[in-house]
């Protein structure tokens, strides 16, 4: 493992994780489960501190979690986006397949992730190649 310096932005990934935690958080204490509402500010308060913590660290992931690795580290983030991007499309193909061989018409939502997962990728395509 490459030694790293610590660049970039320590508070990245926990302000993300902030952010959405709060958003989800606000949502179910909107929908009445306030009990639930508290649980998850809870625990995306100690996963964002975890987060924290972890990017202090001199490793690839740490790195990643900054936002400020080398080439070499970028390069493993953007595969790894990639591996997981593919992974939704899979699961959003077999449940919209499973959905609609069951009878259950409300396949929609999976159906949903698949077009928003090709448009988007049009898009980036389209946008990479004009760039390069």
């Amino acid at each position: 493992m490459n030694r790293t310096t610590r660049t970039g932005f320590r508070a990245a990934t926990p302000l993300v994780l902030l952010i959405g935690g709060g958003g989800l958080a606000a949502a179910t204490w909107t929908n009445g489960d306030h009990g639930f509402a508290i649980g998850l500010i809870g625990f995306y308060l100690i996963a964002a501190i975890a987060a924290y913590l972890w990017s202090g660290r001199d490793s690839d992931v740490a790195a990643i979690m900054r936002v400020g690795g080398d080439e070499r580290q970028r390069r493993l983030d953007r595969d790894a986006t990639s591996v997981s991007g593919l992974a939704m499309a899979a699961a959003a193909t077999i449940g919209t397949v499973v959905q609609t061989a069951t009878g259950q018409h409300n396949a929609g939502a999976y159906a949903l992730i698949m077009f928003v997962g090709g448009v988007s990728y049009l898009i980036a395509l389209a946008y990479l190649r004009i760039r390069h």
